[in-house]
């Protein structure tokens, strides 16, 4: 099992490095090898079993990876939950997936008193409750159950940017195909730290898994401020750091950035969405270590595409995005027509994926699961084209794509100009219904005050053919976007 064998090995070869530490403690390898077998047995005792599912209510801590491998080890499937859902959008995907468990934070628990009918369990992970699960085992513990690479290990949830989140049903298998790939791309060294802005309740976490499948040091936050963030590498040391874009937007705003000793930092890690020109020069002059973009879809695996350090191009050499780097050996991808045909090279169709990473498929949705297959890939709905060096180039989301007149206009592309106005801080385009034309841009934008739709015209004039300038512009306090930093634009289609 993949998940035992990691930490086992961990365990072996570096016992007293630090596996995991966030704002509370620290573990080291060898107590978090004994601390997630004592906690399976905990669980096992609790009456959960193999194939049983358990929802996860917290913000990020060592407890939360702790439950993950637990779990993992007897075989029930972890399905990690967005603490900021509401109380029925959490019922909502518990009695989904028929959940028997709710393991979570106290006062995360207590804002959800009415819970489905299958759970028979509520464990607070921060209460004198869950330290002591396990530990009154009896010697010699009782067998494990046998679980296999195949059998299913978690459900994770999409960021539903366009509709209602879908469990996405993932085995051990895949977590090790994406781990192994990645890592022989990545490379990380043995004093490599990282930490993880992003959280643990989707498919961004498979990015920590992966790098903790190396040894490497994770650090966890309970959530992401751009202090929190600047205090966490300074206290650790940290040669790496997982973020959204909008993150290190944030991060270079934040004047404890100014101040704070960096230099530990090596690689930065980010995906999601395009990284802006912009904010990508200003963080290379100004935190002085490399970039490694990270491509992923929780469907099929997590991180299956990535462009290291070394091919991102220099400070203010960014014509257009950057591009987002080569498959991971083990994954396959291609850019596809309307027909599932593979077209040539330069030529933009939808990618699509497929290997040992991906899903097994939505959980108790085969129509779903049926929708997104091509003849065995996953189509991923992202627009691209590979360049002559095997690396992809993502364009637009095939569901964001707006046709006017019978001409394809990207907003993804419009986005960028935009943002390139030195008064736009951040901006959405979404199409909107015309009478002459069928469809055209419509962009919301978030400005310094003063800012005139005339002006962002006038912008547009000078950096857009005429049929790809939008028709309207709406301000905005801030552009909607979900914890991944990703844009919501349904709620702007609203």
């Amino acid at each position: 099992m993949w998940f035992t064998q990691l930490v086992e090995r961990n365990r072996q070869c570096h016992p007293h490095r630090t596996a995991v530490a966030d704002a509370r403690r620290s573990v080291t390898w060898a107590e978090f090898h004994d601390r997630t077998a004592q906690l399976a047995h905990g669980f096992a005792a609790l009456g959960i079993d193999r194939g049983d599912r358990v929802a996860i209510l917290s913000q990020d801590r060592i407890e939360v990876l702790e439950s993950y491998f637990a779990l993992a080890r007897i075989g029930a499937l972890f399905v990690p939950l967005n603490h900021s859902l509401s109380a029925p959008e959490a019922t909502e995907i518990i009695e989904r997936v028929g959940a028997v468990a709710v393991v979570g934070e106290t006062e995360l628990l207590d804002r959800h008193p009415e819970l489905p009918a299958s759970v028979r369990l509520r464990v607070a992970l921060d209460q004198p409750v869950f330290e002591a699960l396990g530990t009154e085992a009896p010697e010699p513990r009782p067998a494990l159950p046998d679980v296999a690479d195949t059998d299913p290990v978690a459900v994770l949830h999409t960021s539903a940017t366009t509709g209602r989140a879908k469990g996405v049903t993932v085995d051990a298998a895949s977590f090790r195909a994406i781990a192994l790939g990645w890592l022989v791309s990545a490379r990380p060294t043995d004093d490599m730290v990282m930490v993880n802005c992003c959280p643990l309740y989707h498919g961004s976490m498979v990015v920590s898994l992966t790098y903790m499948a190396a040894g490497t040091t994770i650090v966890l936050m309970p959530g992401f401020t751009p202090q929190r963030a600047v205090a966490a590498v300074e206290r650790h040391r940290a040669t790496h750091m997982w973020m959204v874009p909008q993150m290190v937007r944030f991060m270079l705003q934040a004047k404890a950035s100014r101040t704070a000793n960096l230099g530990s930092l090596r690689e930065i890690l980010y995906g999601a969405a395009p990284m802006p020109p912009e904010v990508y020069t200003e963080a290379v002059e100004r935190l002085g270590c490399g970039f490694r973009q990270v491509y992923g879809m929780t469907e099929v695996g997590g991180p299956f595409v990535t462009l290291g350090p070394e091919e991102h191009p220099a400070p203010g050499q960014v014509d257009a995005r950057i591009p987002c780097g080569r498959v991971v050996p083990g994954m396959s991808a291609r850019a596809v027509d309307d027909a599932g045909r593979e077209v040539p090279g330069g030529e933009i169709g939808e990618i699509v994926v497929r290997g040992p990473g991906v899903m097994q498929g939505y959980w108790n949705e085969p129509d779903a699961t049926a929708e997104i297959t091509l003849d065995g890939w996953i189509r991923t709905g992202d627009l691209g084209f590979f360049d002559g060096q095997g690396r992809i180039h993502l364009v637009d989301r095939s569901k964001d794509l707006i046709i006017r007149a019978g001409q394809n206009v990207y907003p993804s592309e419009i986005e960028r100009v935009l943002t390139q106005h030195p008064a736009v801080l951040d901006a959405a385009v979404v199409g909107t219904p015309d009478d002459d034309y069928g469809e055209v841009p419509l962009a919301y934008v978030v400005a310094t005050e003063g800012t005139t739709a005339a002006d962002l015209l006038a912008h547009a004039r000078e950096n857009l053919a005429p049929y790809k300038r939008p028709t309207r512009f709406e301000f905005l306090a801030q552009v909607p976007r979900n914890p991944a930093g990703k844009i919501v634009k349904k709620l702007l289609r609203a």
